[in-house]
């Protein structure tokens, strides 16, 4: 045969079921309990490895069993486990968590035909390929607060991010999304993450620079030593997102009652007060929203009055988003003696969507193809992070929790 393909007049069509021969007779069998994990279980990335190894690991597996791979949070070693693998006989890849690793991690499970389940917060899938994005990313956090925006009714907003790719990304789906909302976005503004001065982006933001600011620059000339204090400024925005780290965005919090904008706090507000504070000038609150990066038991501490009433957007609402997610945060507490983080209940999730997926497929003949086709549909009626589902492009999709900041407490907002 192999002499006849090399003189045929179809010797390119027998080539072609040669190698495909090849590969079936290659092929390690299929295992379909078994999915193996990607995760960095090692190197300077080994601490959120090992947070999301327990998370899956407290998730109900369905019969599966779980192969734990460490990617090193390197793209050529997450490559390497993904060739493990195979050998390995895996009817599915979980993770990985890095964006670099999870493209190198993808190409090469697409090349073998097996599904993975994406554990890296960036946007994109190809279900056709078997590639899907089992969570969130920061442009589905900028979407998400663009959302809450309209519906409760905020017909200006503004944005104060991170001056980096994920600062950027995650603005410019709010601004996006927004904009397709029909809300009006008055401003947008940036700060240095690296940088310990934020006063003068601040001041950018709110247009506090007296050489284009007349009104500002006749108060300052009149009151020299405390001008900066006692200016009211026109605030064009009702509410103010900054998706960043809860320390960071204490600090940005801070600066803006010292700058004279008014912060919704959750309490009533008497308008002559403001009125009277402001001298004679009806300033506008302000609703300011963070992210995940906000969700932390040490943001009351660091953000004081200025992050009362504050929104907080994120996938996961902790133990008070239901009996689920109650029940996975005592079960991961017990074992670390802290709260899992959004990314670990997430891959909680994650876990059970594809562990239900393999369970399905599980009697298939072919099972790869089987779980591909049932996670392509895949759907959580509840889930520590609430429900959840698979969209066309093959993307998770979930309503996110929002908090308030209550006193010391992160609540259910109203």
């Amino acid at each position: 045969m192999l002499a006849r393909a090399a003189t045929a007049a179809d010797e390119a069509e027998v080539h072609d079921e040669l190698a495909k021969l090849g590969k079936v007779v290659a092929a390690p069998p299929v295992d379909p309990k078994l999915v193996a994990v990607l995760l960095p279980l090692s190197g300077r990335y080994a601490a959120i490895g090992s947070e999301l190894k327990l998370a899956i690991q407290l998730a109900p597996a369905e019969g599966t069993q779980w192969l734990f791979l460490d990617t090193r949070g390197e793209p050529e070693a997450a490559v390497s486990a993904v060739e493990t693998a195979v050998q390995k006989g895996a009817v599915a890849i979980l993770g990985p968590v890095g964006t670099k690793e999870a493209l190198s991690a993808a190409r090469a499970a697409a090349l073998h035909d097996v599904p993975i389940g994406l554990l890296a917060p960036a946007d994109g899938a190809e279900p056709a390929s078997g590639v899907f994005r089992l969570v969130g990313s920061p442009a589905d956090e900028g979407r998400a607060v663009a959302r809450l925006a309209q519906a409760d009714n905020f017909p200006t907003v503004a944005v104060f991010a991170p001056r980096d790719d994920v600062g950027q990304e995650t603005a410019d789906a709010f601004v996006d999304e927004a904009k397709k909302l029909g809300i009006s976005v008055t401003a947008r503004g940036s700060y240095d993450p690296t940088g310990g001065n934020l006063e003068p982006d601040v001041k950018e933001l709110l247009d506090l620079v007296p050489a284009r600011n007349p009104r500002l620059a006749g108060h300052l000339a009149k009151n020299p030593k405390n001008g900066w204090k006692t200016f009211s400024p026109d605030v064009p925005f009702t509410l103010l997102y900054v998706p960043d780290r809860y320390d960071r965005a204490a600090i940005v919090a801070a600066f803006l009652p010292y700058f004279g904008v008014e912060l919704r706090t959750g309490e009533s507000t008497n308008p002559d007060y403001l009125q009277r504070k402001h001298g004679g000038h009806m300033p506008q609150l302000v609703q300011l929203v963070g992210g995940a990066g906000w969700h932390h038991p040490s943001l009351t501490t660091r953000g004081g009055a200025a992050i009362q009433g504050a929104l907080i957007v994120d996938v996961f609402g902790g133990s008070t988003g239901g009996d689920l997610a109650a029940g996975f945060s005592a079960a991961f507490q017990q074992k670390t003696n802290r709260m899992p983080s959004g990314a670990a209940a997430e891959a909680h999730d994650a876990a059970t969507l594809i562990a239900q997926a393999r369970a399905a497929a599980a009697k298939a003949t072919d099972p790869r193809g089987a779980l591909r086709s049932v996670l392509a549909r895949g759907k959580l009626d509840d889930g520590v992070c609430g429900p959840a589902a698979m969209d066309e492009g093959g993307e998770i999709t979930r309503a996110p929790a929002v908090l308030e900041v209550q006193g010391d407490e992160l609540v259910d907002a109203p």
